[in-house]
């Protein structure tokens, strides 16, 4: 019988081409067949001729070496990762589990794709036996879109340390693990080299306490996610959205039709209603959406609650306290305890020097690199699954899921467009009626525009010149400027205020022309910002009659109220005497209408559709500390402004203890969304991170890699703008909106001010656009950016569930539903494994810290930390339990256990002795902890030192472990 050899090349290797003795290897040129040139269907030369000869960017030699040298790594790298022969020269017997270089370790489902490749050329006879390799990479067109199967790559390849632990071939194929199926697992990637661990250890505390004082202000705040009563399935929304045009039908016979019942609903939205705990809305109540605005509002129909018997009183710190009776109030013992302002600066100081230490710096710059460079690996092995999911889903694609517009001030939410036109058809409707008062002299329409010399005719955009494109680069005061219709403050006061003569109708008709439009396009919402300044305490019962008497409702909009931080021009103006006085201004109200509903029934009814507070100003503005300890706000009777952290401290001190109230009587709450990060000092984001919900703008986070990397851990809300910045601050290329969202911190898209950056109709849509031109974004990215601006919205949570799906607030799979977000679950695995696998590295390490200190108290005068556990740490931070077993062992200590300074340095004391300072890097025992002229050393790591890593050693750490080992058996032999 005739067997043949397998083919052997000049080269020295076996042939993969084909089983033929003549031919030649497919990998090196020298042993390709001799050219020959081809003639095309004319009779011509093919153009392959010209392809060979060398030109200014081809040079043939060049190019058969470099051939030639990828070969030979080709063919070492598989003789390297499968042992003594390469995978190449499996014989076909062997081949079962064979592997491909792009992902040698990949399991995929039976039902996977595979790649036809003849590489096992050895056969009998003229046969030749070809092997599957399963498909690394491409679209799985079989697989079903709910299944979230990540691709990732396997490491063991490039693992010339042995880092990584050895992975079995099913494990890279997967569901996304529990975070106790992650406790349990071998933890890869961990080192357990006492210097390494100690730094790490030092790191990961810091980063835990951070997060520790977030989650106790936020807490005392009720800002959580589940702490808005609002939230609750039972809440009911007046008037209550329209019913959903199309849902699944529950369950029936065959055959069976799409029944209605006399209202025109079907069974399906009866059970809709019904599940939300809203009333479906009567017939003569509903309207088409985009018409009739406000029609469906009746103020009779809207329950007014009784009077409650807790009481209030402005302290003299500046809060708000409530208490349970007027016993309470005499004795001083209010339901909750706010915390003072000096605990809350000693809370920010400590937060800024761990945000400026330099190892916690380049730890958390290398982790965002890190997740950026995960995220990269991750689109190049699932975008084409991504696509493949998407197109799976019917009706859903980015135009029909639902997007808020997380960050949009009211008086700008129109486009210039539609301002002008707005502004010329009451100049040729209304041109008698008054409209201003100025001098004691009443103004009609026409005579205020004959007073700066314009017509309906002269008008136009160039006119109005509100577009803040090219003048206003770093220059905030010409930024507000461009509110001014014309350059004319008049102007503005007319048609942009709700506190004028007209009390505000014109900026109500053309507001409800707004709502009018969110409504015909139906999957946008927004939430507007409206200033209450704090000038006077009537200014919310003004608000809220602008909203009800104009019926300014709608299910597309929900309200924010901002304050500008003005008290400087208050204070030169005479209006206010001190800053207690704002704070007074600010929230009696809102106090006396929780206390008493029927006192303000019109701000009762407006306050259930507000979502929070925000605070805005030019940031840029420089903030001098004058003070060693800030002054309470009623010792604030000086012009200057107080700086940024004194008024977001009093805004959640207000808030918090408005919240425990409101919750108590079945209100809504309100969280702090301030404007912050988008200009001037840093510490404004260091003050945000620890007492508010979520933030405006943020770009300031590319300078804090620390707090960006707080801001990711715990998902903190980010409300970008990059054509606002654009404008204002930043220009688009230089933007860090692009490597936010790779990293996965929780960022969302906003318009911030149509009226001055947009030209269409539709100004998220047009923001979302250009992000997508700009940043390369797929389709999938807009979807998933969309879902963040519904979570990071301040929308009642039937709403939520109804646009992102039942279980929407749950940090998993199982919280996406692909049919209504369009969201494929293998990025929401992905994300979710992402976060799940930082925050175990802080629960090992903080752990490890903690056990390593066992007597460490979180609240001795030392610390001012509270201690990591359980009931302080609210979702999504990840508890700290005690571990019974410690691998690492930091110190080991002579005296009784001493107490700790638990800060970026660890300073040791046992009362009368001096220990040391422990710094990340490394031991210290007694006798390395001072000169030779007895003053204490410090063993910090230096800045030439290299930055070390788990499983990363550097060479000097090399050395002296080596020096330590000698030294060791030098003195047990003497």
């Amino acid at each position: 019988m005739d067997v043949r050899c397998p083919p052997v090349c000049r080269c020295g290797t076996l042939c993969i081409a084909s089983s033929e003795a003549n031919s030649f290897c497919t990998f090196h040129d020298e042993c390709s067949p001799p050219f020959s040139p081809k003639l095309s269907h004319v009779g011509q030369l093919s153009a392959s001729v010209d392809e060979q000869r060398n030109s200014l960017f081809y040079d043939d030699k060049q190019e058969k070496i470099q051939r030639r040298t990828d070969a030979k790594l080709f063919f070492q790298q598989q003789q390297q990762s499968s042992g003594r022969n390469s995978p190449l020269m499996t014989p076909p017997s062997k081949t079962s589990n064979l592997k491909s270089f792009s992902c040698s370790h990949y399991h995929l489902p039976q039902n996977s794709a595979f790649v036809q490749s003849s590489i096992a050329a050895v056969g009998v006879g003229s046969k030749i036996h070809t092997t599957w390799i399963k498909a690394t990479g491409p679209r799985d067109v079989d697989k079903h879109c709910g299944i979230c199967e990540v691709q990732g790559a396997n490491a063991s390849q490039f693992d010339s340390h042995g880092v990584c632990n050895p992975v079995s071939p099913s494990s890279l194929w997967y569901n996304v693990p529990s975070y106790s199926d992650i406790r349990a697992a071998p933890q890869r990637g961990y080192t357990n080299h006492p210097s390494i661990s100690s730094e790490l250890s030092v790191i990961y505390t810091n980063i835990q306490k951070v997060l520790d004082l977030r989650h106790k202000y936020l807490r005392v705040s009720l800002q959580g996610h589940a702490d808005n009563p609002k939230d609750n399935p039972s809440w009911q929304i007046y008037p209550p959205p329209p019913p959903p045009v199309w849902v699944e039908d529950p369950p029936r016979s065959s055959g069976s039709q799409r029944v209605l019942n006399t209202n025109g609903s079907s069974a399906a939205e009866q059970s809709f209603w019904a599940g939300s705990g809203s009333e479906e809305p009567h017939m003569e109540h509903r309207r088409k959406p985009g018409e009739n605005i406000g029609e469906d509002f009746i103020f009779d129909e809207v329950p007014i609650p009784c009077a409650d018997e807790k009481v209030f009183k402005l302290d003299n710190k500046g809060v708000y306290q409530v208490y349970e009776n007027q016993q309470g109030l005499d004795t001083d013992t209010p339901i909750v305890t706010i915390p003072t302002i000096r605990e809350y600066y000693m809370d920010l100081d400590n937060v800024l020097d761990i945000s400026s230490d330099g190892p916690s710096k380049s730890f958390a710059f290398k982790r965002l690199q890190y997740l950026e460079g995960r995220w990269n690996l991750y689109v190049l092995l699932n975008e084409h699954q991504e696509m493949a999911d998407s197109k799976s889903v019917p009706h859903r694609d980015f135009y029909n899921v639902r997007k808020v517009d997380t960050h949009i001030h009211h008086s700008a939410c129109m486009n210039q467009k539609h301002l002008l036109r707005f502004i010329k058809s009451k100049m040729k409707k209304c041109p008698d009626e008054v409209v201003l008062c100025r001098d004691g002299k009443h103004l009609t329409l026409a005579e205020v525009f004959a007073s700066i010399n314009l017509t309906a005719y002269d008008l136009s955009i160039d006119t109005l010149d509100m577009h803040a494109h090219t003048d206003s680069f770093h220059r905030f005061d010409k930024f507000n400027l461009k509110y001014n219709p014309v350059g004319e403050s008049r102007l503005r006061t007319i048609f942009l205020k709700t506190d004028n003569y007209i009390k505000g109708r014109y900026l109500a008709e053309i507001t409800k022309e707004v709502f009018s439009d969110l409504e015909a396009s139906k999957y946008q919402m927004a939430e507007y910002r409206i200033s209450i300044y704090g000038r006077s305490e009537d200014e919310w019962d003004k608000l809220a009659a602008w909203v009800i008497d104009n019926k300014l409702f709608t299910h597309n909009v929900r309200w924010l109220i901002q304050i500008p931080r003005l008290y400087d021009v208050f204070k030169s103006t005479s209006l206010i005497n001190s800053f207690a006085q704002i704070i007074q201004n600010i929230f009696k109200p809102l106090f006396e209408v929780t206390m008493d509903p029927r006192t303000h029934p019109k701000l009762h009814i407006f306050l259930q559709r507000v979502i929070g507070f925000d605070s805005v100003d030019d940031e840029s503005k420089p903030e001098r500390r004058t003070f060693k300890k800030f002054p309470t706000p009623v010792d604030w009777n000086f012009k200057t402004n107080p700086p940024y952290s004194y008024w977001v401290y009093y805004l959640f001190a207000n808030t918090a203890s408005l919240n425990i109230w409101r919750k108590q009587r079945g209100f809504n709450t309100f969280v702090v969304r301030p404007h912050c990060g988008e200009a001037g000092d840093t510490d404004h984001l260091a003050a945000a991170m620890l007492c508010c919900h979520s933030i405006s703008h943020g770009i300031l986070l590319r300078k804090v890699p620390l707090l960006q990397y707080i801001f990711y851990l715990d998902q903190i809300g980010i409300a970008m703008s990059p054509l606002s910045n654009n404008a204002l601050f930043l220009a688009y290329d230089k933007n860090p909106f692009l490597s936010y969202f790779k990293r996965g911190l929780n960022v969302s898209l906003s318009t911030d001010d149509p009226l001055q950056f947009a030209f269409t109709k539709e100004p998220l849509i047009e923001e979302y656009s250009v992000a997508a031109q700009i940043y390369k974004l797929s389709a999938v990215d807009m979807c998933e950016l969309a879902r963040n601006s519904v979570h990071q919205s301040g929308f009642e949570g039937v709403l939520k569930s109804r646009w992102l799906g039942s279980e929407y607030h749950l940090q998993a799979v199982s919280s996406n539903n692909m049919h209504k977000t369009n969201v494929p679950n293998i990025r929401i695995a992905f994300r979710n494994e992402t976060l799940l696998d930082e925050l175990s590295m802080i629960e090992r390490y903080a752990s490890m810290h903690k056990c390593a200190v066992p007597d460490a108290s979180p609240f001795t005068s030392d610390s001012p930390f509270p201690s990591p556990t359980d009931e302080f740490l609210p979702f999504p931070a990840v508890s700290v339990p005690q571990s019974p077993v410690v691998t690492t062992t930091m110190l080991e200590y002579s005296h009784p256990p001493p107490k700790v300074f638990l800060s970026n340095r660890v300073h040791l004391r046992d009362g009368r002795n001096d220990l040391g300072t422990v710094s990340p890097g490394g031991h210290i025992s007694q006798q390395e902890t001072s000169d030779q002229e007895g003053k204490p050393k410090d063993i910090h790591i230096s800045g030439s030192e290299p930055r070390m890593w788990p499983d990363v050693i550097s060479s000097s750490m090399m050395r002296q472990s080596g020096m330590a080992e000698a030294d060791k058996i030098r003195s047990n032999e003497e």
